[in-house]
């Protein structure tokens, strides 16, 4: 038997927070970095008070060491407005990101492996990015945090929702469940000093409306094989309704699992296109990879007799070097932005030059600030994604922000 619980905070308003952010004149000594701390991606609906507890002791804890002031800006996100220079910034991100996890393998140990740490912790500065932070709080003001609000109950992915998924795509047909979750986002070319120019899409299911329309009440994640039986199937689904999505026929890309390639759905795609596949890009992540590498060299064959090109997504700043991507021969590597980046990536700065002069191109996605695309111009990168880039292309001009 459960009992509704509501979701104990410690914390200020966003919209404090909001207030301080558009009052701040880099004068305030109290006020230089905001820490973001994400817990969205565990299921936290099944969270005891403990928890509650002790993550607002995690941040308590911080705040007591290092000063700031603690900001509760929903049920899963939390962030702390303090003062650092740089020295501190990496005993103090540090030290925080540590006791997360520590708090995670306490009380969620089956997701401990599933977090991405660069949404467990983020960090912006304010003196260069004011703009971008003001925008992220204001992402939570819109709906105020209830602080008497009672989480939604989640449930483990089963295989009857696999098959429900199945019927769903069934039902409505390749047109309309493409209408209803398959979206795109745009891959831009940012020369140095010049506007943000799409060059490609990138075509998706979208996990948020499946779990908002389709699969409701689900948390997907965090079920090992099933997840991944989800996935392939929605690959399938993706590349049956593509000529829906992709109407104009641009150039593209979608992101698939290596065991996809093999389905009869593929083979099906195959036929439908004539075979050819020239303007299409897969994106196939490096994991996936290093899992299925004998399968993966033989999908890329099958791809490339067809005039298609191979990407490999979701490569990690700090592995770029330490696996070999050379011996791939891929058309392009996909490498994620997050905290830290700045740092690893030019450190990479010969293992990417190489890949640059064998013809790899390189494209930094998650773009959510300025600071990819600077660091992206000083490696001769200049393909970038993500959120960032979607407010360049739809006409944001930093400079006047």
């Amino acid at each position: 038997m459960t009992t509704d619980r509501a979701t104990p905070m410690a914390g200020q308003s966003p919209a404090k927070l909001l207030s301080m952010l558009r009052g701040w004149t880099g004068k305030k000594p109290e006020m230089s970095h905001l820490l973001l701390v994400s817990m969205g991606m565990l299921p936290v609906a099944d969270a005891t008070p403990d928890f509650w507890h002790d993550l607002n002791k995690v941040l308590g804890n911080c705040r007591e060491r290092n000063g700031g002031t603690v900001f509760d800006l929903s049920e899963t996100e939390r962030s702390i407005l303090i003062n650092m220079n740089e020295y501190k910034e990496i005993v103090i991100t540090t030290d925080l990101r540590v006791d997360l996890l520590r708090l995670i393998q306490r009380h969620f140990p089956d997701y401990f492996g599933l977090v991405d740490q660069s949404r467990l912790l983020r960090v912006v500065g304010l003196t260069k990015r004011l703009a971008n932070a003001i925008a992220l709080v204001e992402r939570f003001q819109v709906v105020e945090v209830k602080k008497e609000a009672v989480p939604a109950r989640l449930r483990s992915l089963h295989v009857n929702d696999i098959k429900l998924l199945e019927d769903v795509s069934n039902e409505l047909g390749p047109r309309d469940f493409a209408r209803a979750f398959v979206r795109h986002q745009e891959l831009a070319e940012i020369q140095p000093g010049a506007k943000a120019v799409a060059v490609m899409r990138e075509y998706y299911a979208s996990m948020d409306l499946l779990k908002r329309h389709a699969l409701r009440g689900v948390e997907m994640r965090g079920s090992g094989n099933l997840f991944n039986q989800l996935t392939i199937l929605l690959d399938q689904i993706v590349i049956a309704s593509f000529q829906q999505a992709d109407a104009e026929g641009a150039r593209c890309s979608i992101n698939m699992n290596v065991e996809s390639v093999f389905t009869r759905g593929f083979e099906a795609f195959l036929d439908s296109n004539g075979g050819n596949l020239s303007n299409m890009l897969f994106e196939f992540r490096q994991a996936n990879i290093l899992q299925n590498f004998d399968e993966f060299s033989v999908a890329c064959d099958l791809i490339r007799a067809r005039g298609g090109r191979i990407a490999v997504d979701a490569i990690f700043p700090e592995t770029v070097g330490l696996v070999n991507l050379n011996r791939l021969h891929i058309e392009m590597a996909k490498v994620f932005w997050r905290q830290g980046a700045e740092v690893s990536l030019p450190k990479a700065r010969d293992d990417i030059r190489a890949l640059q002069d064998g013809g790899t191109r390189f494209a930094f996605v998650r773009v959510d600030d300025q600071g990819a695309i600077d660091v992206g111009h000083d490696l001769g990168v200049t393909l970038f994604q993500g959120f960032y880039i979607d407010r360049l292309l739809a006409g944001f001009d930093p400079n006047a922000a």
